[in-house]
């Protein structure tokens, strides 16, 4: 498994191409904005992209989504309880960034477990309420794609409409507590590891004191 990594739009959201080295079979995960410059690096790599997948529908995880999949073909994946916030009109605080949002098309919506498959990977949604209703986190090799749900030693905030911080800290725990390590991509910030988190992330704590 190839990743690229690339840092768009104007809060600095992690988009990630991840793909098969052999069938250059892909993903787009989190096309947040720069529509160009995430084509130019699947043009670069010739990755065949097969799917998009979103951990969430706020504007800075969606903006680029309808472009990439016009040009590539993908399939749009999200998960169904954060349908209703990619509306356009569902996103008025954050007006000032969305002049050119088109909404995308989605081709599956995702519950917890749901699997797509790809250049012989397979890529697990874990339904992680918190951030928004329909957050997740994908599951795909050894890494955690967590969007907006942990960051290195944070969590995304629940105060917009629809976060919960309860449900927040339930998510947390919850990946505290999947066996064995791995590698977190966030939708902000630096990397970091699971391990990493149990012992240093104050919101990990805070859900296991619960």
């Amino acid at each position: 498994m190839k990743i690229l990594h690339l840092c768009v739009g104007v809060v600095g959201t992690n988009c990630y191409i991840v793909f098969d080295g052999a069938t250059k079979e892909g993903a787009v995960i989190d096309p947040g904005d720069n529509a160009d410059a995430i084509l130019g690096q699947v043009r670069k790599e010739g990755v065949d992209v097969k799917y998009i997948l979103l951990t969430h529908a706020h504007f800075d995880h969606v903006l680029a989504a309808k472009a990439i999949k016009e040009a590539t073909g993908a399939k749009l994946v999200l998960h169904q309880a954060d349908a209703p916030l990619m509306a356009k009109e569902a996103m008025t605080d954050f007006r000032p960034f969305i002049k050119n949002y088109e909404e995308p098309a989605v081709d599956l919506y995702a519950e917890e477990g749901t699997q797509v498959s790809f250049g012989g990977m397979t890529a697990t949604y874990l339904h992680t309420p918190g951030h928004t209703p329909g957050s997740c986190v994908i599951m795909l090799g050894d890494c955690l794609f967590t969007g907006d749900t942990m960051f290195r030693h944070e969590c995304g905030r629940c105060d917009l409409p629809g976060g919960n911080f309860d449900d927040m800290l339930r998510s947390l725990k919850r990946l505290h507590d999947l066996e064995g390590d791995y590698h977190v991509l966030p939708g902000h910030e630096g990397a970091s590891t699971l391990e990493e988190e149990r012992r240093h992330n104050p919101y990990v704590r805070q859900a296991l004191a619960r």
